[in-house]
């Protein structure tokens, strides 16, 4: 009866271990709040007069494992900022910031692990009045 229970119990131990080990290569790795992930300028060229840049960053906030990101947008002397959710069942994603099509325009994305294809998310605009920031599109995994 010993024997049994002594290997039962070893077994018991032995399946808790290789639990654990798989359970340590699926944990999400996630950036210390406050560091920049991702980041990108332009010079401004609809102001001939000054020599300004339009730059986004996206940060880490402290809400990060939600999928939270700061968006800190600088357009010349002006400052913009907001807040930027990855979609839900998404929020280990890392956001990814490319050129837009329309003038001073960024779009932050993101691209899926084995995949080159980027996925338009949230778009940032900003001209000398204002600065625009909006979701574009919506996705669910």
């Amino acid at each position: 009866m010993k024997k049994t229970s002594l290997l039962s119990l070893s077994f018991s131990i032995l399946f808790l271990a290789s639990c654990k080990d798989k359970n340590a290569e699926k944990a999400k790795v996630f950036p210390k709040p406050g560091t920049t992930i991702a980041a990108a300028e332009m010079p401004v060229t609809d102001d001939q007069l000054n020599n300004f840049k339009f730059s986004v960053k996206v940060i880490a906030d402290s809400d990060i494992k939600s999928g939270v990101y700061d968006v800190d947008v600088d357009y010349g002397p002006n400052f913009a900022e907001g807040k930027l959710t990855m979609p839900k069942g998404g929020e280990e994603l890392k956001p990814v910031i490319r050129k837009g099509s329309d003038l001073n325009t960024f779009i932050i994305g993101f691209k899926m692990e084995n995949d080159t294809t980027f996925y338009d998310y949230f778009q940032v605009t900003s001209n000398k009045g204002s600065t625009k920031m909006q979701y574009i599109k919506a996705y669910t995994f």
